[in-house]
């Protein structure tokens, strides 16, 4: 199969409704497990403090400036995790969009000319290969039926 080289997509969102699904399914399911959890731990953990101990209050403000510092921790460290997750599938989906849309791009190109001798090429890095692969297989097959 012939590539291309040296040939980069310079959009991070090529294929726009299928990355932005993607996109949005990698955020719920990074956000809703981790509200829930840390919502859960919290509760669990300062509800046991408050009921379990003879006296709370004393108690309360040893672990103040823990639960404080814990606090700090998240808002400062789930950005960063939030944003390098969402980078990273963003990253993914684009190697499986960009694929998509440029054999989409190819097969309109193919049918309004109706030059079916063109062969699907693909950007290194990119997923779908074998699909392409079929593809310029199932052109060649048609050209060797005319």
């Amino acid at each position: 199969m012939s590539k291309i080289i040296n040939n980069r997509r310079r959009l991070p969102f090529v294929n726009h409704p299928i990355q932005i699904k993607y996109l949005s399914l990698v955020a719920v399911a990074m956000f809703v497990p981790a509200i829930v959890i840390g919502g859960c731990l919290y509760y669990l953990i300062w509800q046991t403090v408050a009921y379990q101990l003879a006296i709370p209050e004393l108690i309360f403000q040893t672990l103040l400036p823990a639960y404080h510092r814990v606090n700090a921790i998240l808002i400062i460290a789930l950005p960063f995790v939030s944003v390098f997750i969402f980078l990273l599938a963003a990253g993914l989906s684009h190697r499986i969009a960009g694929p998509l849309k440029r054999i989409e791009n190819e097969l309109d190109t193919m049918i309004r000319t109706h030059n079916f001798t063109h062969v699907l090429k693909l950007r290194p890095g990119d997923e779908l290969e074998s699909l392409i692969e079929k593809i310029n297989q199932a052109i060649s097959a048609a050209q060797g039926k005319k």
